[in-house]
């Protein structure tokens, strides 16, 4: 992000742009207070503010934090402010396409919130405490920001446009453009035709990009650049799916990751080479339904944890736990790779409670064979050609693929068909998921790491975490642990994933709890 300049930054604080939480701070020399780009405070004058890149540093210089926007609460953590909290669950599923116009079955606000489970007039007033306005306008500048995106980076035809985008139809989008960016579309089109086809980034603040695409059978192929704060360990990304991947559903070869998924309109294949040194990355999304272009976005940028903050992050667990430090040098920028679903995560946790990843992958993959869903001929990529089975479907055949004992069979059955509503708060999700049987700690906590991007969980008594943590003297036993990562809160998940990550390099001794020491 040090390509951005101060009018870009001051164009972010205007748009109340949330994607840069926690990449900037906005200090305000009238009134002394500094805050997040979202903040829903009016708009200072360009010429009264600063910017700074970290809290620390608008403290430093004598600014105290605002009380509005809370910008000492880390972008994404736990916080004691409800409304925010709320705010942030709906904007990311705003931002991926809930509130889409022409889709069918397209969600209202009113169902938004019901999903949420708030009232309407709850859901808009934490939108406006926090961000200034409501859902409608969140949805109408996504799917602008979404179509100038596309008009400056693609020849597509209009209606395409409308329709990866979001707009119900060619009018809506020409009216809503011309509102938000005081131009026609074709404008738009026009002035970008220059810079169209170069493969560079159009500028730090740009909305994820797309470029131009091919067809075959109906299929869209898409390519997007996809905005990512550095620095980025997408290695160790690349190496925890390979680990984990189901052949013929995932692959991963020289830091390129393929996955396929199923998007609300269709299957699709995703892919994005994680091992871009620099600038952006780009992803690669082959489509059945030109609709899922918002999902697809969101969703790799939730499985990769793009939005994270590494140098917060990396600068709160160096500070909370110095024992890291080295671990930290090494990996700068670690990532929490997720899933598509809760309900994978939590078929993952279940299956591989007390056995080896190994293990676990083949008894995953055997389900996939049982029930798995072939792709269509023209998704087909690489090595990449059905989805995954899908939980519910795994859950209700457990009997078939499942080889374990019968207690974790009978959890499989009970949770997979009938999983909590991933759209719960977070502690709430947690207690559900401790309520079904057979779900403990452990595994409620690394179904929400992966499944939900809960950034401040350890799952407990894990052995594998204990034999890093003696290795590097942190700690002799699983009370010890519980106490060391406590300290890194907000970012226990993170530290979890660089312990697990170290694990790797340990010599093969010390990579297990011996026995008399269990």
């Amino acid at each position: 992000m040090e390509m951005l300049t101060d009018d870009q930054r001051y164009a972010a604080i205007a748009a109340r742009d949330a994607r840069f939480d926690g990449v900037f701070f906005t200090c305000v020399r009238s009134t002394g207070v500094f805050c997040r780009p979202s903040c829903p405070s009016r708009t200072p004058r360009r010429d009264r503010v600063e910017f700074t890149p970290s809290a620390a540093a608008a403290i430093e210089r004598g600014y105290r934090a605002c009380k509005r926007c809370g910008p000492l609460t880390p972008p994404g953590a736990d916080s004691d402010d409800p409304a925010g909290e709320l705010a942030h669950r709906a904007l990311a599923l705003i931002h991926a396409g809930a509130l889409d116009a022409g889709l069918d079955g397209s969600t209202t606000v009113s169902e938004l919130a019901d999903q949420l489970h708030v009232t309407e007039r709850t859901l808009h007033r934490a939108l406006v405490a926090r961000t200034g306005t409501g859902a409608v306008a969140h949805a109408r500048m996504a799917r602008a920001r979404r179509a100038h995106a596309l008009l400056r980076s693609t020849s597509w035809p209009m209606g395409d446009i409308a329709t990866a985008a979001g707009f119900g139809s060619e009018r809506q989008l020409h009216e809503t453009v011309r509102r938000i960016f005081g131009r026609a579309p074709s404008a738009i089109r026009e002035l970008a035709a220059p810079r169209r086809g170069t493969g560079g980034a159009m500028g730090a603040a740009r909305a994820d990009g797309v470029g131009d695409e091919g067809r075959a059978d109906s299929i869209a192929v898409v390519h997007a650049d996809l905005a990512v704060r550095r620095p980025f360990h997408g290695a160790g990304l690349a190496s925890w799916f390979a680990t984990r991947a189901i052949p013929g559903v995932e692959h991963v070869e020289d830091l390129v990751w393929t996955r396929a998924v199923a998007l609300p309109h269709g299957p699709a294949v995703l892919q994005v080479d994680l091992g871009a040194e620099e600038g952006l990355l780009p992803l690669t999304a082959r489509l059945t339904d030109l609709r899922d272009y918002a999902a697809a976005v969101a969703l790799a940028r939730r499985m990769l944890d793009l939005d994270a903050d590494p140098h917060g992050i990396d600068a709160g667990l160096r500070a909370a736990m110095p024992a890291l430090a080295p671990l930290l040098d090494a990996r700068p920028g670690v990532r929490i790779p997720g899933t598509p679903s809760l309900s994978e995560a939590l078929m993952w946790a279940i299956v591989g409670q007390q056995i080896s990843t190994a293990r676990a992958r083949a008894l995953i993959e055997s389900a996939t064979d049982l029930a798995g869903a072939e792709l269509p001929a023209s998704l087909h990529t690489g090595h990449v050609h059905r989805l995954s089975v899908s939980p519910g479907e795994a859950g209700a055949r457990a009997e078939e693929w499942f080889r374990g004992p019968g207690a974790r069979r009978r959890t499989l059955a009970g949770a997979l068909t009938d999983p909590p509503d991933p759209h719960l708060p977070l502690p709430e999700l947690r207690n559900r998921l401790l309520a079904m049987p057979g779900i403990g700690p452990w595994t409620a906590d690394y179904a929400l790491l992966r499944g939900a991007r809960a950034i401040d969980v350890a799952p407990q008594r894990d052995v594998a975490l204990l034999a890093v943590a003696r290795a590097l003297e942190l700690a002799e036993d699983f009370p010890a642990l519980d106490a060391a990562l406590l300290a890194a809160s907000p970012w226990r998940s993170y530290a979890v994933m660089h312990l697990w990550h170290h694990r790797d390099d340990l010599p093969a001794e010390l990579r297990t709890l011996r026995k008399d020491r269990s």
